[in-house]
């Protein structure tokens, strides 16, 4: 019979110590004694029949244990967080495996759902505010930065947090969280905190906050700020590009005062001209027109229908994506009734994409659904998705530049919706949008 119990949440590192008191004392007897024996001896005193099987329980229990941490973090639970801590003080330094992200921490959860009593609790108990998480390889204070958690922002800088956060996948820093990805309609006030603090504006950070001051003595200090790219993420933007996508012209006009190369291409191989025009930007094109950027070069009018006609040949499959409610539930019911999962991707635990097939027919699954009637996405398969690509995109140039020119016969534009890219779940898409609204995605995996 056991002479003692497991507490409700064990440390398998003060059991450890046990067992090594109880080696001291079998070594007194038997000076060859072994650990082993200690740690069977320990095991068997909290009713286990092995060490290796005490040692599967503490961390079943820590596993549970660690859940429920994690969930109080983004609850803001504050009560429970101080029992759990007061139990398991190891918990502030755990790492939550349900997330997508290697590496997300309490702090990370917290500071990203603003619970910013949780942040100072966890800070009062030792966790560590440059504790970096492997995905996007970011502190928790990118996230409270791109929030506008100014005050979680402050606790963390306080607490000894690096306020520059070099070193993330987006390569935007913490002042580029706090702006690039600032939400909408959120006060400012966290970048006004980072500069106080020390940090200093990128081209893109400031194109972003509107601070064209900013943007002048950037350029001074170092010419080559005109040619900062964005990661890959964002498609490897230019200045100009980004200013476009941003709808800055007045920024757009500064940067080519500036001296940026208007033919300067972004990773997809775009120039900003180019940019504009698949956008349809009339403004943009018209400034950077005038600022001397070149045309681009398409193929002729009656070049187009015989290439768009071989392009059909290339089309393999066609796949609707329809918008669901809950994309793992939807699975789920499809998969019961004969069909074929095909993949799904999560993202803070949510599945946000997934694809079902029933034979050579495929469906795709989108979020933000709704009850009712639904429009619908169609996509088409290709092995030649560049050189559909170009002749889509060197249409809609045509179009823009007949209509600029004030034609009566116009040709019909294409309105882009995606630039060609290449998405997380593989290959590389571009997508456009028909008169009617439908999108029209065109995908070679």
């Amino acid at each position: 019979m056991p002479n003692a119990q497991l507490p409700e949440r064990p440390s398998l590192e003060y059991l450890k110590k046990l067992a090594k008191e109880r080696l001291r004392e079998l070594r007194r007897a038997d000076p060859r004694a072994k650990l082993a024996t200690a740690l069977l001896t320990i095991a068997r005193e909290h009713g286990f029949p092995s060490w290796r099987a005490l040692k599967e329980e503490v961390e079943r229990r820590q596993s549970t244990n660690a859940a429920v941490f994690f969930d109080a973090c983004s609850a803001g639970n504050v009560e429970l967080l101080r029992s759990l801590l007061a139990a398991d003080p190891g918990l502030v330094h755990s790492t939550d495996a349900r997330h997508e992200h290697g590496g997300w921490t309490g702090l990370h959860t917290a500071a990203n759902h603003g619970q910013v009593e949780a942040v100072r609790l966890l800070l009062k108990h030792g966790a560590d505010p440059n504790a970096l998480e492997a995905g996007d390889r970011t502190y928790p204070t990118h996230w409270a930065a791109a929030k506008a958690h100014a005050e979680i922002v402050r606790s963390l800088l306080d607490a000894g947090g690096d306020v520059h956060g070099f070193g993330d996948v987006h390569e935007l820093e913490l002042i580029g969280w706090a702006t690039v990805f600032h939400e909408p309609d959120k006060p400012w006030d966290v970048v006004s905190l980072l500069l106080e603090r020390g940090a200093r504006h990128h081209i893109f950070s400031a194109i972003t906050f509107g601070d064209l001051d900013a943007i002048r003595k950037l350029v001074e200090e170092n010419p080559e700020a005109l040619d900062r790219r964005m990661s890959r993420f964002e498609h490897g933007q230019t200045p100009l590009h980004f200013a476009i996508s941003r709808k800055r012209y007045d920024i757009l006009d500064l940067l080519t005062e500036l001296g940026a190369d208007l033919e300067a291409e972004a990773g997809n191989g775009q120039t900003a001209l180019e940019f504009g025009m698949l956008r349809g930007d009339r403004e943009a094109m018209r400034r950077l027109q005038s600022a001397g950027a070149r045309s681009p070069k398409t193929v002729a009018v009656s070049e187009f229908s015989n290439g768009m006609a071989k392009m059909a040949d290339s089309i393999k499959r066609g796949v609707p994506m329809i918008r669901v409610l809950d994309i793992a539930a939807t699975i789920d019911w499809y998969v019961s009734i004969g069909f074929r999962e095909l993949g799904r991707y999560a993202e803070n635990g949510v599945v946000v994409w997934g694809m079902v097939s029933f034979g050579n027919a495929r469906i795709a699954l989108d979020i933000n659904g709704r009850a009712g009637q639904h429009d619908v996405s169609l996509w088409f398969e290709t092995d030649q998705i560049k050189s559909l690509y170009e002749l889509l995109k060197s249409r809609q140039i045509q179009s823009v530049q007949a209509s600029l020119a004030g034609g009566t016969a116009a040709l019909e534009g294409i309105k882009f919706e995606e630039d060609l890219y290449q998405p997380f779940y593989g290959g590389m898409q571009f997508s456009i949008r028909d008169p009617n609204g439908y999108a029209l995605v065109f995908l070679q995996q």
